[in-house]
């Protein structure tokens, strides 16, 4: 990126502060407020098409604005460029300018980042010193399905993040005496299988793709969205999940359904699960199969999924999760075809570490050791 763009982020900054109070006016001013693990998080949309775009999923973490009296935490203003009287300010970068997943930042240090993604046009512009984040977005009717169904990641990764606090790309199911596991791997790896397998089999659910993990004093991972995302092998595996899920009326090419996990089962939903056990998923087919893997086998399927994903804190998460790794046992698990094995290879992990026990591994891998 050129001296003159990184110059041109605070100004432009600036300029879209104005640019939201004008669409506000216009369109009128309408405040939600999102309680994500210990912190208040204010949105303040233009109108109110964004916010029925983009609230469904978050609407477990919605509070009133009577319900405490702390101030936010962080603000984020979010409005539509066509509802800008005279059009909105065109960007001051260039596409060359972008770095990793729309990454624009100036020198080390700098106040003011920019995210500009490609698939959906929106532009997240974060001042931290200020705690005052911007969303724009081309047009809410044209939102693509996944910022629908894990909506304004960017804007939460830094409204969230901290030291020992990130959005991590993994999921997390189990139960509140127990505690849960942590499902590491990249897309396609079965995290969702795991998670709608434990869902379906009636254990607790925080996310299959994305939440807040706080890696101390305990590791806790606290739930984000109320959502799940199936693919046509999920669909024809949870039959029974079919009739409740969401997809556009004209679908792009490897679109997902989106399941409301909360209208579903608003009783699997929990707020957050001590993670007992980080689990690593691997589609094999066949019967499934539980083994022992060791702590770095672990975090080379949660750093470079996250790392990717939100590639925005110069690998700060990877610590934080290495710690993770080292400090609960990490089980690896072939996915097989039956949703049932699945749930029940869970249920083996989470009772053996509930009494201080190994979990039962199948006969194949007990030899393999951590």
């Amino acid at each position: 990126m050129s001296r003159a763009t990184e110059a041109a982020l605070p100004s432009f900054f600036d300029r879209a502060a104005r640019e939201h109070a004008t669409a506000s006016a216009s369109a009128g001013g309408l405040d939600h407020y999102l309680r994500l693990a210990d912190r208040l998080i204010r949105l303040r949309f233009a109108g109110s098409e964004l916010a029925e775009r983009l609230l469904p999923a978050l609407r477990e973490r919605l509070v009133a604005s009577g319900a405490t009296a702390a101030a936010p935490h962080a603000s984020i203003g979010l409005w539509e460029e066509r509802q800008v009287p005279g059009g909105a300010r065109p960007v001051p970068w260039r596409d060359v300018d972008l770095g990793a997943r729309g990454l624009l930042r100036g020198p080390h240090g700098a106040e003011v980042i920019a995210v500009h993604e490609a698939g959906s046009g929106a532009i997240t512009l974060v001042d931290r010193g200020a705690r005052e984040l911007l969303y724009r977005v081309p047009d809410a009717a044209t939102l693509p399905w996944w910022e629908r169904a894990a909506p304004l990641r960017p804007a939460l990764f830094w409204a969230l993040g901290g030291r020992g606090r990130h959005l991590v790309h993994a999921g997390a199911v189990g139960d509140a005496r127990r505690g849960g596991v942590l499902l590491a791997g990249a897309g396609g790896s079965g995290k969702t299988t795991v998670a709608l397998a434990a869902l379906t089999a009636g254990m607790a659910y925080v996310a299959d793709d994305y939440l807040l993990l706080h890696t101390h004093p305990e590791p806790v991972a606290w739930n984000m969205y109320g959502t799940a995302k199936l693919d046509a092998g999920n669909l024809a595996r949870f039959p029974q999940l079919a009739g409740a899920v969401s997809i556009s009326a004209d679908p792009v090419a490897d679109e997902k359904a989106v399941l409301d996990v909360q209208a579903l089962l608003p009783q699997a939903l929990v707020t957050s699960l001590p993670i007992r056990a980080v689990l690593v998923p691997r589609i094999r087919g066949g019967r499934s199969r539980l083994r022992r893997a060791s702590a770095g086998e672990a975090l080379l399927a949660l750093a470079p999924s996250t790392t990717f994903q939100m590639p925005f804190d110069d690998g700060q998460a990877v610590a934080s999760l290495a710690a993770v790794a080292r400090r609960v046992p990490a089980f690896g698990l072939d996915v097989g075809d039956d949703p049932d094995e699945l749930a029940q290879a869970l249920e083996r992990v989470l009772d053996a570490l509930d009494g201080g026990e190994e979990p039962a591994l199948e006969p194949a891998w007990q030899g393999v050791t951590r």
